[in-house]
């Protein structure tokens, strides 16, 4: 089964982040993003890597309790 969601590094503020953005419908947020915010001194190495453990490791993300 594929990964239901992309991962990337994002610098909102100048800051690094992750953004995880789903590729399926998962309780209609087919599309959208969700921002990981990281520790005030968070390298970019350190973000990357982050991204990448997720990216080799992570398989499915699941969402509950979502309100309209």
């Amino acid at each position: 089964m594929q990964r239901n969601f992309a991962v990337s590094v994002v610098h909102p503020g100048g800051k690094p982040a992750l953004e995880i953005e789903f590729n399926e419908k998962v309780h209609n947020l087919a599309g959208d993003s969700l921002w990981l915010s990281l520790e005030d001194g968070t390298s970019e190495e350190d973000a990357e890597s982050l991204r990448a453990l997720l990216a080799r490791i992570g398989h499915r993300i699941t969402v509950t309790n979502v309100r309209s």
